[in-house]
């Protein structure tokens, strides 16, 4: 309820500070964590926008780490805190703080009292590979068929088969942890890649001495942002609005009860738009882009179908996804800010992005 202390795991990132901004505009009172290195620019960074209404801790080790005072009069808690496996030591490095480090929070927090648990989920953790090749509705019950086993039986696992391997295991963990405490509420909210303007609390991609695309959110890196790069491929068809992931995980913590609603495992995405249609909306509403539109995404064949209703949306959460129309100029609108902000620089961001598919991130 308004009012509440809310614990959120990685303020610092792209979905961490809208999830804050959210929460605060709604009436909570917001305690969020970051990495210890990360600890005094988010201090000021959400002091001067928030005030008291935010406190910025560190907590380093998701893992083992005991932090007694960082769940002190916590009614709630959002787990938004993901390891990106580029940054992780190896992939069962990777893995192991997604799984190890969700259940030390949750069972941190539970044992501190705290009954109410979001978690940040994927849309990746549902079988979303259709081996007969059709697109399909997700069913609520289905997971991809990843595990750590397997992606540690490879010689060089592909950076997002990881991610889908850690974020597969850390919400089965998740699952585990509500089945063996049945007096909390989990949520899980699975989006695909989400994309929309900054929070007002997330300055690490403005500041700093030097722009790296490896530090920069799906907007920035070759996702979203091959949208407005003319030989670029197309980002990935899915997503949704920022804003809408945020709503969700707040929205959680006020929904019925499992034993009224089911499982509480939500997936969300903006209504089904052509690729080509979403390049062609960007060259007519902005027309100074139109030149550096994806010359690709505009010749994209139109066959993609709905995988998502967002009926547990609905149902549970009460909530409806934004426009795409409102996302996408929101999301165009914020990269040539932060372009604009770089060159002021002296920085050509474009040049620390490489173009490549989505698909061949490593």
């Amino acid at each position: 309820m308004a009012g509440d202390l809310v614990l959120v795991t990685g303020v610092s990132g792209y979905l961490g500070s809208h999830v804050v901004d959210r929460l605060v505009k709604e009436g909570y009172r917001v305690r969020g964590t970051v990495r210890a290195a990360k600890l005094a620019q988010n201090q000021k960074a959400f002091s001067a926008v928030y005030g008291d209404a935010v406190e910025v801790i560190a907590m380093d080790d998701l893992i083992k780490g005991i932090y007694p005072d960082a769940f002190k009069g916590v009614a709630a808690v959002i787990h938004v805190a993901a390891p990106l496996p580029a940054r992780e030591a190896s992939a069962e490095v990777a893995i192991s703080v997604a799984v190890d480090g969700s259940l030390n929070i949750f069972t941190q927090a539970e044992q501190a009292g705290v009954v109410n648990f979001s978690f940040a989920s994927s849309i990746i953790t549902f079988n979303t590979g259709f081996p007969d090749g059709e697109a399909r509705l997700l069913r609520n019950d289905e997971w991809i068929p990843i595990t750590k086993e397997y992606v540690l039986s490879l010689e060089k696992p592909p950076a997002f088969v990881v991610y889908a391997a850690e974020k597969a295991e850390a919400e089965r963990a998740v699952w585990k942890f509500a089945d063996e405490h049945p007096h909390v509420e989990v949520t899980t909210v699975n989006p695909p890649f989400f994309y929309g303007p900054f929070a007002p609390g997330h300055r690490g991609l403005f500041e700093g001495a030097t722009y790296s695309a490896q530090n920069a959110s799906t907007m920035a890196t070759p996702f979203f942002h091959n949208m407005i790069r003319p030989d670029a491929p197309p980002p990935p068809p899915d997503f949704v609005d920022i804003r809408d992931v945020a709503r969700a995980l707040v929205a959680s913590l006020t929904a019925p009860p499992t034993s009224k609603v089911g499982r509480k495992r939500i997936l969300l995405a903006s209504e089904v738009v052509q690729v080509r249609d979403i390049a062609s909306f960007i060259a007519k509403e902005r027309p100074e882009l139109a030149s550096r539109v994806s010359s690709i995404a505009l010749n994209t064949e139109p066959n993609l179908k709905a995988v998502v209703d967002n009926l547990r949306l609905k149902e549970v959460l009460n909530l409806e996804p934004t426009p795409w129309t409102t996302t996408i100029l929101d999301a165009v609108d914020a990269l040539v800010k932060l372009e604009n902000h770089w060159k002021s620089r002296g920085v050509d961001i474009l040049e620390n992005v490489p173009t490549t598919g989505w698909l061949d991130i490593a």
